[in-house]
């Protein structure tokens, strides 16, 4: 099935939609950054952006080098993204929560010239950690820290902004049509649940019109202003936010530096905020919050949820808790450049509720199923898809990218997936989540969007155990709703009669949180090795814990 839209794709820039969003609302407010009680329109946020780019430039920095951007959800940090996009540079989007090794791993694995940081946050000292890569990283040449202070070895932020003439600042709009849309400009870091991150490096031809298609179908509907949530670093907030303000002309606001629903609720109620995001964990807690405080968010009417899929319990909690009239899906990956799904707005409930969206224009998608042939609408397989949205290939990895990328150009994106004829689509789940349970093959989704039905569970996690008769039996990480409580056996008689038996949970662990990526997503690998280690799941040396039946 192919999407072919009713618009063609465009074949411009992120630097050159910058200058063009500048042009047709210069004096209207693009961002406001409560924490740091700062806000600029179109035309000053053009003006910073230009002013370092032509900094940088200055320092040696040149086409195609690699600008590793490090920090949370700072307003320099936008600022950076955009001007290594108009400078040419490829933005390497580093994760804020990244420990020394996995830091070093990403600036090798690409080659970073150049890093700015903040000085510091949360436990992280930045600086610090980056001086003390420098050894293992030759070709790192530029820290650059945005900080009041000077730290021997880096650069200040400031001090490279004032680098530059006004002739030089002046030359960097004129450079624009140097750079390609086809050009390389973005490279994302992958999960790495299952061995080291792979590094996506996406076009700018990707990232323009998947933004520019998801705004038409979500931000576009509405005007106001957007409630961030979601981190800069990750494509959801590239796509949903950073970029999608430069087609519509709204406004983004940045309730903290990385989410808090406190925060969140209260700048929705002080700012006004029509629109906000989140994955599946952030809306349970915003829901969680919201029960609690019972916030004045009334301005509040559309929301987005990607990431991971929701359910339809999760979704009609949000739409009613939190006074929603649409909460919309997208669906995608990083080797996507984000989106392939997304609900189209005003669509009927029941297909926000069961579906991850319509097809987005201009992709192609199938399902295939084991021998790699395609299935009729309405059966499940793996979705492969093909567009102008693929990725240009994993850095230095030519082996993974021919193991994702057919020679034909199709994607394999790993999802147990159904497509329908309509062009919606459903996850079954991830292939590789798939629990074989005595030869009955489960994707934990449906046991979990089954379990979050009882009002007394605000999420559920599942995931397989090791089993020495039955290969693996299902276990059921669950954290219920404040101030509930609820017994293992309660929980699995709630499951009698409504699922089937071998889906029913064998090992219930209630938990406070789950382990999640700094994105939002739950780590279910990383909750699987907490719940062998205590002992409530077996291991598959644990011989001795087989329960006899």
């Amino acid at each position: 099935m192919i999407n072919f839209g009713e618009s063609p794709l465009l074949n411009g820039t992120i630097g050159q939609l910058l200058g063009e969003a500048a042009t047709k609302w210069p004096e209207r407010v693009c961002v406001i950054s409560h924490h740091q009680n700062i806000q600029l329109t179109f035309s000053e946020l053009l003006r910073r952006v230009d002013i370092l780019a032509a900094g940088l430039k200055k320092l040696g920095l040149k086409k195609g080098d690699r600008l590793g951007i490090w920090g949370p959800n700072d307003l320099e940090w936008y600022v950076a993204a955009l001007s290594a996009a108009r400078l040419g540079l490829v933005n390497v989007a580093i994760n804020p929560a990244y420990q020394q090794n996995e830091l070093i791993y990403c600036l090798r694995k690409v080659k970073v010239k150049a890093v700015i940081s903040p000085d510091s946050f949360k436990t992280q000292n930045y600086p610090k950690m980056l001086l003390s890569v420098k050894e293992a990283c030759p070709f790192l040449e530029h820290i650059i820290i945005y900080s009041q202070d000077h730290i021997t070895g880096t650069r200040r932020l400031v001090d490279v902004e004032a680098m530059p003439t006004k002739t030089e600042v002046e030359a960097i709009a004129a450079e624009q049509s140097e750079i390609s849309c086809y050009d390389g400009c973005n490279i994302q870091f992958t999960s790495g649940s299952t061995g080291k991150a792979k590094a996506t490096l996406l076009s700018h031809h990707a990232i323009l019109n998947n933004s520019k298609e998801a705004a038409s179908r979500t931000v576009g509907n509405l005007d106001g202003k957007i409630c961030c949530n979601v981190p800069f670093f990750h494509m959801f907030n590239v796509l949903m936010v950073q970029m999608a303000i430069l087609h519509t002309g709204e406004t983004i606001v940045l309730e903290a530096r990385s989410f808090n629903p406190v925060s969140s609720l209260k700048a929705i109620a002080k700012e006004g905020c029509t629109w906000t995001y989140g994955t599946p964990t952030m809306w349970a807690n915003m829901i969680d919050v919201q029960q609690r405080l019972q916030l004045p968010i009334n301005s509040l009417s559309a929301g987005c949820t990607g990431g991971a899929p929701a359910s339809p319990e999760l979704i009609k909690r949000t739409r009613m808790i939190l006074g929603l009239e649409n909460i919309l899906s997208i669906y995608g990956l990083t080797e996507t450049t984000g989106i392939i799904f997304q609900s189209i707005y005003g669509e009927d409930k029941d297909l926000t509720e069961t579906t991850v969206g319509h097809l987005s224009n201009h992709v192609e998608a199938m399902v295939v199923n084991e021998n790699n042939v395609p299935v009729p609408f309405g059966t499940p397989g793996e979705l492969w898809v093909r567009g102008y949205c693929n990725m240009m290939y994993y850095w230095d990895e030519e082996e993974n990218t021919r193991n994702t990328l057919t020679q034909e150009g199709w994607l394999k994106t790993g999802d147990q997936f159904i497509l329908e004829e309509s062009g919606y689509g459903k996850i079954v789940g991830r292939l590789k989540d798939m629990i074989i349970r005595g030869g009955e093959n489960i994707f934990p989704k449906e046991i979990e969007d089954f379990l979050i039905t009882h009002p007394k569970i605000l999420e559920v996690q599942v995931i397989g155990a090791h089993d020495e008769i039955y290969g693996e039996e299902v276990c059921a990480g669950i954290r219920l709703c404040d101030g509930e409580k609820m017994t293992k056996d309660e929980l699995r008689e709630y499951c009698k009669g409504k699922i089937a038996h071998f889906k029913i949970p064998r090992y219930v662990e209630f938990v406070d949180e789950f382990p999640k990526t700094y994105s939002g997503k739950v780590q279910k690998f990383q909750l699987k090795k907490q719940l062998e280690s205590k002992g409530v799941i077996p291991t598959r040396q644990d011989r001795s814990t087989t329960i006899s039946r």
